[in-house]
């Protein structure tokens, strides 16, 4: 049975096309003894001029000043691909963003790597596949039937909402919880876990995932566009976002 290589990705955002990798750190692991082999963590330089998303820096908190004296991704990707031979891979939603960026950051320095014909295992996706959220699968997870089982035909609206009250009256008897807090109507903002606050925190935009009181520390100017009347924000939210500018 061959190792296993669990890798993960850092990046300068989201774009594979236009971002560049700045940490890879992987683990090889015995699939037999579940005992760690080896393990590999680089970070890595882009080259030339480059920026680092606010979302992405948020998320990873690797900054340009640390990454200076860091090699460049043409120094370490043999170290790369030599760590990965033979062996079988493992990732977090890779199949969707790890892998497909990895191959492209290959290929700018010339490498066509071929991860087709490696056995490419995904935790989060097989999880989704266990423990799906559908509402069907919801229900049956609640209350141990399907939706069909219990009468009701899944994707008819009525039936929906008769299954969304069964699912709700579960969940409160497992543990209560109280309503979502709707900050504003068109979504523009939601409150959001930002930098351990629950705060209000943009959902679109150049600012996603950030809060509104970060924002008005950096830019204050795109702030002012947010209220004014080139944007097509709903006046309740420009009146929401006024008020956190004071």
């Amino acid at each position: 049975m061959k190792p296993i290589v669990v890798f993960d990705l850092e990046t300068t955002g989201l774009d594979k096309t236009k971002d560049s990798i700045i940490q890879f750190a992987a683990i090889k692991m015995d699939r037999e003894t579940n005992k760690l082999i080896d393990s590999l963590n680089l970070y890595i330089q882009p080259e030339g001029s480059y920026n680092i998303s606010i979302q992405a820096y948020f998320k990873h908190g690797i900054t340009a000043k640390f990454l200076a004296d860091k090699p460049y991704f043409k120094d370490v990707y043999k170290q790369i691909l030599d760590f990965m031979e033979d062996s079988d891979i493992l990732t977090y939603n890779g199949c969707n963003f790890d892998i497909p960026f990895l191959k492209s950051e290959l290929f700018k320095v010339g490498v066509d790597k071929e991860f087709l014909g490696i056995n490419c295992y995904d935790a989060f996706l097989e999880e989704k596949r266990r423990n799906g959220n559908k509402l069907g699968e919801t229900y049956a997870r609640y209350k141990g039937k399907t939706m069909e089982e219990a009468g009701l035909q899944a994707h008819d609206a009525l039936s929906d909402v008769k299954a969304t009250y069964s699912i709700f009256v579960a969940q409160q008897m497992r543990e209560h919880y109280g309503p979502e807090n709707i900050i504003t109507e068109d979504n523009v903002l939601v409150l959001k876990d930002f930098q351990g606050k629950v705060v209000p925190c943009f959902s679109i935009g150049k600012y996603k995932d950030i809060s509104v009181e970060f924002v008005k520390t950096i830019d204050m100017q795109y702030l002012a566009w947010c209220i004014s009347d080139n944007c097509n924000f709903l006046d309740s939210t420009k009146e929401y976002i006024k008020n956190l500018m004071k």
